[in-house]
């Protein structure tokens, strides 16, 4: 009888394309699943028993920002651990390729606030031995990875490379500029991109800011610049554009139908960002899906990536650009560079004042944006303010007679900046309701945002979340829909050929676990100091899986790295282009 590497016997196999779950064993050979079935008297090198456990296809995340942690974590911290096995980087036209040497400086302190990776931790881990977007994917294919990751070409350092990040905030790109960053788009697709990203949420509208406070130059774009740069893939006829034109009522809709509309019939998808669920507003699903279907009733190949993960952001005053970034005193104070100026704004009654107002005309920017729910959590030691801890801002506000704002902007003053609040989370509680957006076959999860914003939330256990809440919770979907909607179908929506499902011939990206024993603390985020220098960030409590691999290597058991990288870059022959979803 045939000799596996590894067998994996007596499983509850749940193979991740929506088909119901079958007892059996699975022999691996060579990282990829070489048969299903009854294999109990198969020799093989390796056995591990999943007797009463479910196994099931790794996580995919469609939506991450590792592109500088991956060199100082190869499992990708808290995506790792939790089942993921496959990682798209480089989202919202954010990442470290192509950058000039005279750039990267510059490129990092972008990064600093549009994504809220420190510079600290990126100068000392980042080696910068590229400039070219080729010459960072092979940088990235000789690192030790214990995922598998792909990567989006960004846009913002593809202006800046070209046009310089000056002009790329105050003028048009000029025709020979265009070309030259066609030229580009298609060398970088050529070494292994697998598409274009981008955020153009407009100047008013995108919590992405760069570090003193401005617009990124994506949003500052005209709508047709955008729409002939992305032109070069629909002349390739390949490739994805990630377009984040939407968070809540911030966006410009617009632009993704005319990017759509250009791309139509050339074989380029276009994957918008970001569709959301939150408690007690189902008529925003109403609203973004009879939009998607309307645009795919023109023969449009447009998705939508939904972010589904019931987390919460926790945050000072330093760092309320994370949930409310489109708010004009919140950009003043990410402007900031130092305590001080922050006290001096503080301070300032005619910018509380503005910060106020802008507040009341504009409002909460998402389900975690609004300042009334947020909990205080810290507030130093100040005697005076204990009493104000686990009370919410709205209390707290009619108590000192103020506006929620003025309230925020005292205690974090009083507390010489010690405030530290939780907000309300970022997305439904309600496992109904994201499942209705992930019945459209045009619709699929795997957002996480990992790798960012880690002074604020902890975010890559979000396919825990959606086992325990939709799963074993609130009953909201079997759990081989689960299963399909956190692999199979990502896989098939960014052109992932061979993963994503336990299938003979397939990667065996493979997670072993029970149900019961999954677990997640929503109480409060743990501090934990393992980034570069020793910095800090927060991370959720939650795990519970037995085991994880990739392309047939144990990456982690019982929540423990194993210290094995098989991990590889994707992209070029392994991404075929994006698997046909049929426009209605």
């Amino acid at each position: 009888m045939q000799c596996f590497d590894c067998v994996i016997r007596n499983g509850r196999i749940i193979d991740g394309t929506g088909a119901p779950e079958r007892r059996g064993d699975i022999g691996i050979i060579d990282g990829r699943v070489a048969r299903i079935g009854n294999l109990a008297a198969a020799p093989a090198d390796e056995v591990i028993d999943a007797a009463g456990r479910i196994v099931a296809p790794g996580h995919i995340t469609q939506h991450a920002h590792y592109d500088a942690a991956i060199f100082w974590s190869p499992f990708c911290m808290d995506s790792g651990e939790h089942g993921v096995t496959s990682i798209l980087n480089a989202n919202c036209g954010f990442s470290i390729a192509p950058v000039r040497a005279s750039d990267r400086e510059r490129t990092m302190l972008m990064l600093s606030t549009t994504e809220q990776i420190p510079v600290e931790q990126q100068r000392l881990a980042l080696p910068w031995n590229w400039e070219s977007f080729p010459e960072y994917l092979e940088t990235m294919r000789s690192l030790p990875k214990s995922v598998n990751i792909l990567t989006y070409l960004p846009l913002n350092p593809l202006l800046i490379y070209v046009m310089g990040v000056d002009a790329a905030k105050t003028r048009r790109p000029t025709t020979g500029e265009i070309a030259e960053m066609h030229r580009l788009i298609n060398e970088a697709m050529d070494a292994g991109a697998i598409g274009l990203s981008m955020s153009v949420m407009g100047v008013e509208g995108n919590s992405h800011v760069d570090f003193d406070g401005s617009a990124m130059p994506t949003d500052v774009m005209h709508d047709d610049d955008v729409v002939e740069i992305c032109r070069a893939l629909a002349e390739r006829g390949e490739g994805i554009i990630q377009m984040l034109a939407q968070i809540g009522p911030f966006g410009n809709l617009a632009l993704t139908e005319k990017v759509a509309r250009m791309a139509k019939g050339s074989g380029v998808r276009i994957i918008h960002n970001i569709f959301l669920a939150i408690d007690g507003m189902p008529e925003v699903i109403d609203a973004d899906l009879a939009w998607l279907d309307a645009l795919r009733g023109e023969g449009l190949d447009i998705c939508g990536a939904t972010l589904l993960y019931a987390g919460w952001v926790e945050a000072g005053i330093r760092d309320l650009d994370t949930a409310a970034g489109q708010l004009w005193g919140v950009r003043r104070l990410i402007a900031a560079q130092t305590d001080d100026d922050i006290r001096a704004l503080l301070r300032d009654g005619d910018f509380v004042r503005k910060f106020a107002e802008d507040y009341a005309r504009n409002g909460p920017t998402n389900g975690a944006g609004g300042f009334e729910g947020q909990i205080v959590i810290e507030v130093g030691d100040a005697p005076e303010l204990q009493p104000y801890l686990g009370r919410d801002l709205a209390s707290i506000a009619s108590d000192l007679g103020l506006s929620v704002v003025e309230a925020l902007c005292d205690l974090a003053l009083r507390s010489d900046l010690n405030l530290q609040i939780k907000s309300l989370p970022y997305s439904a509680t309600d496992a109904s309701l994201g499942a209705r957006l992930l019945a459209h076959p045009a619709v699929a999860c795997g957002v996480s945002d990992g790798g960012a914003h880690t002074k604020a939330f902890s975010s890559g256990c979000y396919g825990t979340d959606f086992l325990i809440r939709t799963v074993r919770e609130q009953k909201a979907m079997s759990l081989e829909e689960a299963h399909y909607q956190l692999s199979f179908k990502i896989a098939r929506m960014l052109g992932i050929e061979d993963r994503g499902a336990i299938l003979p011939g397939n990667f065996a990206d493979i997670i072993i676990y029970d149900l019961d024993a999954l677990y997640l603390d929503r109480g409060r985020h743990r501090i934990v100091n393992d980034l570069p220098g020793g910095d800090w960030r927060r991370v959720v409590d939650a795990g519970g899986y037995a085991r994880v691999l990739v392309n047939g290597n144990t990456t982690f058991i019982d929540g423990k790295h194993t210290g094995a990288v098989p991990g590889r870059m994707l992209g070029g022959e392994e991404c075929e282009g994006p698997d046909a979803v049929a426009a209605e």
